[in-house]
């Protein structure tokens, strides 16, 4: 029987860094039932069960678009954005990530290795490695996608040209990435202590600058990593408007040329029908390039942008202002 998805995901969120840290506590006992059922392993694998759905919903993000880069473009081929899940790309991916993490808080002593719960770390930053390479490579692929020979859409159809399906695939993995500043701003706002006897107790934590400093970065990365996938696309759309206004303003101005020439003859009848016509068409011309200004230059509206500061910059900006209003009042 197969399992269900679910069932995975607990699985290798919890039963990985469950037994690791068994295996530190028969080395190094915790202070009490408490720190044995409420530690760091805990923490990490509810972010690991996270980080397997994420790249479950990823994949299948990713499938739906390219679904739908074929009808834009045949010749695409069937695989042309699946995933390619090569496990020397993730290890290259995790030793990168110990590296970096060595390199910030200094290598562990022997004492602390069971103490700290390294090796449980060391998993953590294994799927989380995964996470990553299906992350960036879904922002390679998006960006790949706009240099592709897509047919778009008329303008007279689609304001983005058919392209707006890219915008919202960069919006989700965007909302991805905002579980991180989302979840540190609430993990800042309080501090949980577990004390045998004496049981849970929860504070609030300090307001401190790197924290806010580091929320903030956070944020701007995570706006950094919804446009960068996009440049490509933006340029698609640039140059589909060159296009169109290069027929449509020679010609607008060749008209308004015509015209200003017709005005300036003495008025006939056939010259008064013929003028006529030249401001009809004028007007028809004007409408077209009016309508060629309106394609937007991002697959996106104000809806999309509106919904990104909404799981992105509101939350942790909510939650520093939460944090300062309960000092404030307690203070009182």
């Amino acid at each position: 029987m197969r399992f269900p998805f679910w069932l995975w995901a607990i699985i290798i969120g919890f039963v990985p860094t469950r037994l690791l840290a068994t295996l530190d506590y028969l080395i190094v006992p915790p202070g009490g039932p408490g720190g044995y059922l409420l530690d760091t392993a805990l923490v990490l694998a509810i972010f690991l069960v996270y980080f397997v759905y994420a790249i479950r919903f990823i994949s299948n993000r990713m499938e739906q678009l390219s679904d739908y880069v074929r009808q834009m473009s045949p010749d695409v081929p069937d695989d042309g954005f699946r995933i390619p899940f090569r496990l020397a790309n993730i290890l290259a991916v995790w030793a990168v990530l110990l590296v970096a993490i060595t390199l910030l808080f200094g290598f562990p002593s022997p004492a602390t290795i069971f103490s700290e719960h390294i090796a449980v770390i060391a998993y953590f930053f294994l799927i989380l490695a995964s996470f990553l390479w299906v992350y960036g490579y879904s922002m390679y692929a998006i960006y790949q996608a706009g240099k592709l020979p897509l047919r778009l859409k008329p303008f007279t159809e689609d304001r983005t040209l058919g392209l707006k399906p890219f915008g919202t695939a960069s919006l989700r993995l965007a909302s991805i990435y905002a579980v991180f500043p989302v979840t540190l701003t609430f993990v800042e706002l309080v501090t949980l202590n577990v004390e045998i006897p004496g049981g849970i107790t929860i504070s609030l934590a300090p307001i401190k600058l790197i924290d806010m400093i580091f929320s903030v970065g956070l944020i701007l990365a995570g706006i950094a990593l919804f446009f960068l996938p996009l440049l490509s696309i933006r340029k698609r759309l640039q140059e589909a408007k060159r296009q169109e206004l290069s027929w449509v303003t020679p010609r607008y101005t060749t008209i308004i040329k015509k015209l200003k020439e017709q005005i300036s003859k003495t008025p006939l009848e056939d010259e008064a029908n013929h003028t006529q016509a030249l401001a009809d068409e004028l007007t028809m011309m004007r409408q077209v390039q009016q309508d060629v200004q309106k394609i937007q230059s991002w697959p996106f509206d104000l809806g999309v942008v509106s919904r990104l500061a909404t799981v992105l910059v509101i939350p942790p900006i909510l939650g520093v202002l939460a944090r300062i209003l309960i000092l404030v009042f307690l203070h009182l």
